[in-house]
C-alpha cells in the first residue's frame, strides 16, 4: 500500500488490504468515491459545469453507505434474486447460438463485434423492457459514459461528454419510468418502479442510479470479461479440453475466469475517519484506489497467481468486489458467461487467437479491443 502523488491517493494492492477496505463500510466510505475524482481535479467553475453528473454521482445504490444502502438493496432483493435473472437463460441461449450460427460456417469469429459487445447489450434491453431498435442508443451512452472513468485523471472535456451521455440516458430511462407507474410490464425497469418492501419504496432518482449501474456494469465489463477468457482459454487447450470434457464444470471454471482474467481493475472510497491499513497511517478524506486485479494475484491468497487452472480451490476472488456493496449484477454476468463459453466449447474442437498480438484497452475496465478466433469443429 502506497501513497501516489500523481493520484493524490492511497494505492492498495494486497488481497487482505483490499478486502478490509471493501468490507468495512464504518472506516472507508462509498460516498464521494466517484465525485471526489471531480473534486479533486477541477476548480469552482468546472465542478459548476459538472453539476448533473456529480448530483448523479451523489445517490444511488452504488455511492451511498448503510443504513441507506441497506435500503435499497433491501427493495431490490426481488429484481436481482437469482430465480429471476435465470428467467432470461432462453433469451442468452437463443441470442449466442445465433450468433454462433453465423460465424460457425467460416470457421472464424469476431469476438467483441459479434458477441461479447451485443451479448450483454441486447439482454440489459430485454431486461429493461425496450425495443430491440433502441440498442445502438444503450451501446453509444455506456460507451461514452464510462469515458471519465478510464483514468484516475480525467480531462474536463471527457467528464463533459460523459456527462452529456448520462443526461440522455436519464431522459429515456425516465420516460420509461413514468410508463411503468401507469401501465407495469413484465421487466426490470417496472420490478424497481413497483417494489415495495415494508411500505417503502424506490424514489425515482434511486432508480435511475440503479438502472444507469446495470446498463454500465452489466454492458461494458461482461463484454471485456467474455472477450478476455476466450483470449486466454484460446491460448491454452488443455484447459478447453477440460471443459469440453466435463461441461458441468463450467459454473466453477466462470469463477476462475473472474478471478484470472476480471475485467473491473480498480475500485475506490474515502476514508471516513482516521484509521490505519497496511501499517500505513490514513487520514479522514484520504481517497483509497484498490486494484481488484492486483489482488486476484496476490500470492499470498492465490499460489502460482498467474497459472491458468480452471480447478482451482478455494478461489476467494474479489472481480465483483466484496462485502455490503458486492456486485448486485453478478447473478447475470455468471449467467452470460456459462452459457456462451459453454456454447462456444461445446460447438467446436479447437479455438484459437488468429493474432497473437492483442490490442489491449486499459483503465479501470481492461479487454481487448478485438478478438479473432479461429473455430475448429
Amino acid at each position: 500500500m502506497q501513497w501516489s502523488e500523481s493520484w493524490n491517493c492511497w494505492v492498495v494492492t494486497r488481497y487482505d488490504d483490499v478486502r478490509t477496505c471493501l468490507q468495512d463500510a464504518k472506516r472507508f466510505s462509498n460516498v464521494g468515491r466517484i465525485t471526489g475524482l471531480f473534486h479533486r481535479h477541477f476548480d469552482a467553475g468546472q465542478l459548476a459545469e459538472l453539476k448533473p453528473i456529480i448530483n448523479h454521482y451523489s445517490h444511488g445504490l452504488i455511492n451511498i453507505d448503510p443504513p441507506g444502502h441497506t435500503r435499497i438493496r433491501r427493495l431490490l432483493h426481488e429484481v436481482f434474486r437469482p430465480a429471476t435473472i435465470s428467467r432470461y437463460r432462453d433469451f442468452v441461449q437463443a441470442f449466442v447460438d445465433e450468433q454462433l450460427a453465423k460465424s460457425l460456417p467460416t470457421g472464424k469469429l469476431t469476438v467483441v463485434r459479434d458477441l461479447a459487445h451485443p451479448l450483454p447489450v441486447h439482454v440489459i434491453a430485454r431486461l429493461f423492457g425496450v425495443p430491440v431498435t433502441d440498442v445502438p442508443l444503450f451501446t453509444n451512452w455506456s460507451a461514452r459514459i464510462v469515458e471519465f472513468m478510464q483514468s484516475p485523471v480525467s480531462t474536463i472535456e471527457t467528464c463533459l461528454r460523459s456527462q452529456q451521455a448520462l443526461l440522455d440516458l436519464r431522459a429515456y430511462l425516465r420516460h420509461g419510468i413514468l410508463e411503468r407507474r401507469h401501465e407495469p410490464r413484465d421487466d426490470m425497469l417496472s420490478l424497481m418502479v413497483h417494489a415495495r418492501s415494508e411500505g417503502d419504496a424506490l424514489t425515482e432518482d434511486e432508480i435511475l442510479g440503479t438502472a444507469v449501474t446495470i446498463l454500465l456494469g452489466g454492458h461494458e465489463t461482461t463484454t471485456r470479461l467474455l472477450t478476455t477468457t476466450l483470449f486466454v482459454l484460446s491460448r491454452h487447450p488443455e484447459e478447453q479440453e477440460k471443459l469440453r470434457r466435463n461441461p458441468d464444470l463450467i459454473v466453477t471454471a466462470v469463477e476462475k475466469f473472474l478471478r484470472f482474467a476480471g475485467p473491473f481493475h480498480r475500485d475506490q472510497r474515502v476514508a471516513a475517519i482516521d484509521t490505519e491499513v497496511g501499517r500505513k497511517s490514513i487520514k479522514m478524506g484520504d481517497f483509497i484506489l484498490m486494484l481488484l486485479a492486483a489482488a486476484n494475484r496476490d500470492p499470498r491468497q492465490f499460489p502460482e497467481p498467474d497459472t491458468f487452472d480452471i480447478t482451482r480451490s478455494p478461489n476467494r476472488h474479489v472481480a465483483f468486489g466484496f462485502g455490503p456493496h458486492i456486485c448486485l449484477g453478478a447473478p447475470l454476468a455468471r449467467l452470460e458467461m456459462s452459457i456462451a463459453v459453454g456454447s462456444i466449447l461445446a460447438a467446436t474442437k479447437t479455438i484459437r487467437a488468429i493474432n497473437e498480438t492483442v490490442d489491449w484497452e486499459f483503465g479501470f475496465l481492461r479487454g481487448p479491443r478485438e478478438l479473432e478466433l479461429e473455430l475448429g469443429y
